[in-house]
């Protein structure tokens, strides 16, 4: 199934036209027309028979915006999305601190900041916080640098590394991290690099029977549809097949680079973000 041979209905553009045009961070009262898209869930109904050696699935966790403070990220939270930013903290050894929003009772916004406190960390931060692209994209305001699809709990205790492993997947080394008592594993990309852009996600595995999402308050703000753009858009379909990824919020589309984009639902309405 191919994206990029189809229009949107209401325009004359094509896939990548209409989605540089509706890529645009601001409040808005309704949602930019996605009807050109592919969810990830009509991708798998077509390539679900073809074969895989990867016997885990995954889910999406959370998605991330970075930004170069978290007083930064309170006030721009507060500003944008109309509610206050909570919880989070130290993340051990990987030199970032964090501070959550809730975006329902399984999902999360993930506000990530080099931590300007701690040491710096054996290996290149996650994020690309380290790398020159992600500082600059976010050197006016936070931006939405990445997303986390994690391991469902059913799974086992070596899954992470099976994900890992799987053909496509750049986020392929795996290492503990913690943050006061939650325990998880997650999947680096080597050389601290946003997986395709931020196209691809990161992977974790929690250790911990908890999630942060169950310590957050619910605020009303939802997550309306995550849109992956790039260039080779059947790529990052294989990609996400291959690890068993299901949501049909997250939509695939072409773009002329990797783009992604955040449709929030608050209080005071849509919101979209990139």
């Amino acid at each position: 199934m191919r994206v990029t041979s189809h229009r949107c209905a209401c325009s004359n553009e094509p896939h990548s036209a209409a989605l540089e045009s509706n890529a645009r961070s601001s409040r808005a009262s309704c949602v930019p027309s996605f009807c050109t898209y592919e969810t990830a869930n009509d991708v798998f109904k077509t390539v679900r028979n073809e074969p895989t050696p990867i016997m885990n699935s995954t889910e999406l966790d959370h998605i991330v915006i970075g930004c170069r403070s978290l007083d930064e990220a309170r006030v721009w939270c507060q500003d944008v999305l109309g509610v206050a930013a909570s919880g989070g903290g130290k993340h051990a050894g990987i030199g970032t601190h964090n501070t959550l929003l809730s975006l329902g009772p399984n999902h999360y916004l993930e506000f990530v900041a080099i931590d300007p406190d701690a040491q710096s960390p054996l290996f290149p931060r996650w994020f690309g916080l380290d790398t020159e692209e992600v500082q600059s994209l976010i050197t006016h305001e936070p931006r939405l640098i990445g997303w986390v699809a994690r391991v469902r709990r059913d799974g086992p205790h070596h899954a992470i590394e099976e994900i890992a492993g799987a053909a496509g997947n750049p986020a392929n080394v795996v290492r503990a991290a913690e943050r006061g008592d939650f325990r998880w594993r997650f999947a680096f990309t080597s050389d601290g690099t946003r997986p395709r852009g931020g196209v691809l996600p990161h992977f974790i595995q929690w250790d911990v029977p908890s999630h942060p999402c169950e310590r957050l308050p619910d605020v009303g703000v939802r997550l309306s549809s995550l849109l992956l753009g790039d260039p080779a858009p059947d790529d990052v379909s294989a990609t996400l097949q291959t690890v068993h990824f299901d949501d049909e919020r997250v939509q695939i589309g072409q773009s002329v680079a990797s783009q992604l984009i955040a449709t929030i639902s608050t209080v005071s309405g849509m919101v979209v973000l990139e």
